[in-house]
């Protein structure tokens, strides 16, 4: 290859002279990943060894050199058995503590190779001075580059490692690369030594900047591998010289490590990383709690609990007036996340825990209490709050004698579309139908609906108005996905038996006499929808043809990227999703024949006005 022949020349020129000859990037970088694939793996081998003999005594910017090693060990056929044969031999501990960033970034590439056998991450456990720096890297360097790819090397070569192979494997003990990083002294020391903010400073330590930054890596590194060796004393030694007494890693991190009363910053990486910590899919390796009830608590949840940072972290949503405004300014909206993410993965303790739920429901009422419809209108809405109330769980949205649902203070007027989307995802029932309380979830959503419907009345003519505005398009679109909602719902009977005696779930002759229906009410989305007046109102829009306006963005009739096609496009995707839940109720043959009719027509439609014939199909 003569672009080979070439670039081999320039390297040894560049060699004989590393001080003087300069670099061809302009070369070097013809030779990009494609090409390097196509090469023969001897010459691979050859070129590899000959950059690695040029590196240590080049005397300019390394990157171009750095970036063709990278390039020719991309292949997955280039194993870590390879790398090692590489000559002169690579040096990672020199390569992992240089201050040059490309030189760091080749030698995580060659570290990295290892994670594809666990006899190779053995090698790599089995050099403790090249896993301590690696960690030392990750948590040191000031390159955020540097530092995400160590954090991904260490990560690797920790699952490629772990044993981990069911629920009830209780340890990582037996991993060599484990038992490096958490069971040898030195390298678990050198953790908290780099983190904890009482050697800020010293001679050979990070500044208190430098560290809450290595804070926050760390942090991030414990949601991802969150199990029992970061749950658990592994060196007491180690940890209780940084005063931790029985949690870990996981203790030090989250409850010794951060002085989060002076830096509101940490303060909030903490409350994101408790959100996380929440999440039943968080951790890379295998770690499950109380199989027999997934969303009842687990070992992460009892920890937060038990030292407080549960409380403290609500305080700032359920509580303000306790709190600064200046911190309010930073954590309400953490705050805020936790809460949903907490309800959404424990709801049932979320519903056990009272004073948790009243204070809740409470702070609920008071923020859309204080709304105006000023403010709603010109989307000054409160974002944070809205998400809380789309979290919880359905059967805490339904009135109760001493509190008042804070869902029916949503408006539909003037429309909102934070507002129609929150009502949207409520209205819907539950996406995950696997989860416990499924049923309950089925039939509050449903409950829900109605009672709303009956405190707003003209509720679609009011959503109908509001996607028919189309010079708001994210109203307009909002508006088209609640419909759509209704349709698509997830919804459940109710029985003649409470689920919760505390919780008001009525039953069915309860709810149609709360909604004044002489019979009971539709059981599914779709047949609401066909009930009259909802009909009269929503189907006509449907069928009617899409508005296209000639001064819209993008030209209007047929452009994909106008607010009106954009809309139209919206709309025509619930009838398609309407279709074959007509077809599955039987019995509605005219009105799957309009629908259909009006399909045909594309999203755009036709200039008649199939709606029209709405009124006389036999429902």
């Amino acid at each position: 290859m003569d672009l080979l022949h070439q670039i081999k020349s320039h390297l040894g020129n560049v060699a004989a002279d590393p001080g003087g000859k300069l670099l061809d990037e302009a070369l070097l970088e013809k030779l990009d990943w494609q090409v390097t694939e196509t090469i023969s793996e001897a010459e691979r081998d050859a070129l590899i060894d000959q950059l690695a003999k040029l590196l240590p005594n080049l005397q300019q910017d390394p990157t171009p050199v750095t970036k063709l090693i990278q390039y020719l060990v991309r292949p997955a056929s280039y194993t870590f058995s390879r790398v090692l044969k590489i000559q002169p031999a690579v040096d990672f501990q020199a390569g992992l503590k240089t201050p040059s960033s490309s030189i760091n970034l080749v030698t995580l590439s060659l570290l990295d190779k290892a994670r594809s056998s666990r006899s190779d991450v053995g090698i790599v456990a089995g050099k403790p001075e090249v896993v301590a720096a690696l960690i030392e890297l990750w948590l040191s360097t000031p390159d955020t580059a540097v530092a995400r790819r160590a954090h991904s090397v260490l990560l690797g070569l920790l699952t490629a490692d772990d044993e981990s192979s069911s629920p009830m494997t209780p340890s990582h003990n037996q991993s060599l690369m484990w038992r490096r990083v958490f069971r040898d002294k030195d390298t678990y020391g050198l953790i908290y030594q780099i983190c904890s903010l009482t050697t800020a400073g010293q001679d050979g330590q990070l500044s208190k900047r430098d560290k809450t930054v290595a804070q926050a890596r760390l942090l991030d590194f414990v949601a991802k591998i969150d199990c029992d060796a970061i749950r658990s004393t592994q060196i007491a030694e180690v940890e209780s010289h940084y005063g931790v007494r029985e949690g870990g890693l996981m203790e030090f991190a989250t409850f010794r490590m951060v002085e989060y009363e002076d830096d509101v910053l940490m303060h909030m990486t903490l409350i994101d990383v408790f959100a996380e910590l929440l999440k039943p899919d968080h951790s890379l390796v295998q770690y499950f709690d109380n199989p027999d009830q997934p969303n009842h608590s687990s070992s992460t949840l009892d920890f937060l609990t038990r030292r407080g940072l549960h409380s403290r972290t609500l305080s700032y949503y359920l509580d303000p007036t306790k709190h600064s405004s200046l911190d309010l300014s930073y954590l309400y909206s953490r705050s805020a996340n936790y809460l949903a993410t907490y309800c959404t993965y424990f709801p049932s303790q979320f519903l056990d825990n009272e004073a948790t739920f009243k204070a809740t429901i409470l702070r609920l009422s008071e923020v859309l209490g204080n709304m105006s419809s000023g403010r709603w209108a010109q989307g000054q809405t409160p974002k944070h709050d809205l998400h809380v109330l789309a979290s919880l769980p359905r059967l805490a949205l339904l009135p109760k004698r001493t509190l008042d649902s804070p869902l029916f203070m949503l408006p539909v007027r003037p429309p909102s579309e934070d507002a129609l989307h929150t009502l949207a995802a409520i209205f819907h029932g539950p996406i995950d139908q696997d989860k416990a309380n499924s049923d309950e979830e089925l039939s509050a959503a449903r409950a829900l609906y109605f009672l709303y419907l009956e405190r707003n009345p003209n509720l679609w003519r009011d959503v109908v108005k509001a996607a028919e505005t189309v010079a708001l398009k994210e109203t307009a679109l909002a508006a088209i996905a609640l419909i759509k909602s209704i349709i698509t719902s997830n919804w459940g009977p109710l029985h003649s038996d409470n689920y919760r005696a505390e919780f008001a779930l009525p039953t069915e002759a309860q709810l149609a006499e709360q909604c004044h229906s002489a019979q009971h009410l539709p059981p599914t989305g779709t047949l609401a929808i066909l009930a009259p007046p909802v009909m009269e109102t929503v189907l006509p829009y449907l069928l009617r043809p899409a508005q296209t306006f000639s001064n819209l963005v993008g030209g209007g009739k047929g452009d994909v990227e106008s607010a009106a096609y954009k809309v139209a496009a919206a709309k025509f995707d619930v009838l398609v999703s309407l279709k074959p839940r007509l077809e599955g109720i039987g019995r509605l043959e005219d009105a799957v024949a309009v629908v259909n009719r009006r399909l045909t027509l594309g999203v755009l439609g036709g200039s008649g006005e199939p709606g029209s014939s709405v009124g006389t199909m036999e429902l």
